[in-house]
């Protein structure tokens, strides 16, 4: 067993009367790779925080077997001074650490994707995946020994999520995430630790196999309280023949004292059987509680005809061509899921068949019985002072009890507790207000969704809970997505935006995500070509010299600002005896 490095021991936390979690407690062993999981609001990012330092525990303790131990943290919401540039952020990250090598930075940036042009825009101008990018970057140039990620996988694109795969599975330290990207976790990790507000609960295996530990777990609990149930029900019919024997032996013995004994001797016993039946009730489990399914009954989304969209050499730009000259088709009943890098056109493609926006060339056509709902990532379409409840029944003209018994049904089963659903929509959550609009549109009488992002800022348990309806509903959806988990489990269909035009797999994200992979390979393959062709391998003097520049070139930009006249062509001649260099290496 590899050496602990890090223990959390009764760990709680509480704001004021408000208690986050109590009774905290694992252990950080040397290479883990470990997740924490629970619903919003159970405290995972607190509880990094108070590992890291950042804040205190109320009461417990964290220690450190080795004083000497780094840890590095990358928290969820990432704050950069918007007029650095990525190569500034890491530059006086290197300095800061006291090194004054720049070619590790190079490196970490050239490692999270970022090419030349990339390094020199400023922070202002970078999307909040590319943010997230760099401040993993950031935390790598120091490979702690303990490395904290919250939410490291929002806003990143699939490949950025392939790369993230791939740093964190070779990373040659110990990982503790919070993530609610189950594919992610899947490829990633190697333990699951459950937190709850009253202790936490470890399991061994990624998430699938966390998640088939619970359900087993559920099934034997289950199988214990029906046949403790079995039990108490047969001492009951025992208690109840006895008592009946006792009372008629008591009527029929008269005066006769013998009987009579007798008689008192069975009520005795079968208060002694009520006793026992009483402590056996308390030992027995209580009833666990059963997931509530899904059901559409009257809201199946049907109808529209049989085919929903078709586009014809759709063509659309703005400043930059989105894509072009491309063809594809939505049919009755498919499950959509569109995919691309970020800035592609993901959310303008669902504004063309919303409408919203028109083609610059081609066209595209939409059943003229398509009743389409739309979900997008503002929710701007939620009334603030409206209840739960009132805001679902707003869709309905004719709000009959029946029709009121079903919404709250409907909000039962997306986990809306009969409290919740007297709280005014403007005191939710993000997450809890996107499961509202969602059970807007399965409860209207539309044959066609449209969600971008449907799952943003859900938790775990509401993104099944989302899964579960998405699979089970008989309409079209079209969603655009970044959950690999929800794109593998619902989409029967995904229209990928890659080089500039719009492909169709028709054997849905698996088929995607294989030929993503091997056109990685092939480019990865490609690449390596080209380097060994653009540098050929270098002799010990001719490498020597060439570090030797290096560190020259390093100490001048060292001691020059970026208003120095020479300082672009100088940092240029940099990065090219660094990629050199590295080239050399990788062949």
């Amino acid at each position: 067993m590899s050496r602990p490095l890090l223990q959390a021991n009764r760990l709680s936390k509480s704001y004021g009367f408000r208690e986050i979690f109590n009774n905290i407690s694992f252990v950080l062993r040397e290479g883990d790779r470990v997740a924490l999981v629970g619903p919003n609001g159970v405290g995972k990012s607190t509880l990094l925080k108070i590992l890291v330092g950042i804040e205190s525990a109320t009461s417990g303790t964290v220690t450190l077997f080795d004083t000497a131990s780094t840890a590095g943290y990358v928290p969820q919401d990432i704050d950069f001074d918007p007029t650095l540039t990525p190569w500034d952020v890491l530059t006086d990250e290197q300095y800061r650490l006291g090194s004054p090598s720049l070619s590790e930075a190079a490196e970490a940036l050239s490692r999270f994707g970022f090419t030349d042009h990339d390094c020199a825009l400023p922070i202002s101008s970078l999307s909040g995946g590319e943010k997230t990018k760099l401040a993993l970057a950031r935390v790598w140039l120091f490979h702690p020994d303990i490395l904290l990620l919250d939410e490291p996988t929002n806003y990143l694109d699939h490949g950025a999520l392939d790369r993230l795969e791939d740093i964190v599975r070779s990373y040659p330290g110990t990982i503790l995430l919070v993530s609610h990207d189950r594919y992610f976790l899947d490829r990633t990790v190697e333990r699951i630790i459950e937190l709850s507000p009253i202790g936490a609960v470890e399991y061994r295996g990624n998430y699938t196999a966390y998640r088939g530990m619970k359900e087993k777990a559920f099934a034997s609990y289950l199988a214990r309280y029906e046949k403790e149930q079995k039990e108490i029900r047969r001492i009951q019919v025992a208690i109840d023949r006895q008592v009946r024997w006792a009372e008629k032996a008591h009527r029929d013995a008269g005066t006769h004292d013998f009987y009579r004994r007798k008689a008192k001797e069975a009520a005795q016993r079968a208060k002694g059987v009520v006793s026992r039946l009483e402590a056996f009730k308390k030992t027995s489990v209580s009833k666990p509680k059963q997931e509530k399914a899904i059901t559409f009954d009257g809201f199946q989304g049907e109808g529209g005809g049989r085919v929903m969209v078709t586009a014809d050499g759709l063509t659309k730009a703005f400043d930059k061509l989105l894509f072009e000259a491309s063809d594809f088709s939505v049919q009755r009943r498919d499950k959509v899921g569109i995919v691309g890098p970020n800035g592609s056109g993901k959310t303008t493609l669902l504004k063309l068949i919303l409408g919203r926006e028109l083609p610059s060339e081609g066209t595209i056509w939409v059943s003229p019985g398509a009743r389409i709902g739309y979900m997008d990532q503002q929710l701007e379409n939620l009334d603030p002072k409206a209840s739960v409840l009132e805001e679902v029944l707003s869709s309905f003209k004719n709000q009959s009890p029946e029709l009121v018994t079903k919404v709250r049904t409907m909000l039962g089963c997306f986990l809306f507790t009969p409290d919740d659903i007297d709280k005014s929509m403007e005191v939710l959550s993000p997450g809890e207000k996107k499961r509202v609009a969602l059970i807007k549109l399965l409860m209207s009488n539309l044959n066609v969704l449209v969600l971008d992002e449907p799952t943003e800022h859900l938790d775990l348990p509401s993104r099944e809970k989302l899964e579960e309806s998405l699979v089970f509903y008989a309409g079209t959806v079209i969603l655009v997505s970044h959950d690999r988990y929800l794109l593998k489990k619902v989409c029967t269909k995904v229209l990928s935006i890659e080089n500039q035009t719009i492909r169709t797999y028709l054997g849905g994200f698996e088929e995607y995500h294989e030929s993503r992979k091997t056109k990685d390979r092939r480019l990865a393959t490609d690449e390596a070509k080209r380097d060994q062709e653009a540098s050929p391998e270098l002799h010990t003097e001719e490498k020597l010299l060439l570090e030797t520049k290096l560190a020259r070139l390093n100490s001048e930009l060292s001691m020059m600002t970026k208003d120095d006249p020479n300082y672009q062509d100088i940092e240029k001649e940099f990065f090219e005896i660094a990629r050199r260099l590295r080239g050399n290496t990788k062949s």
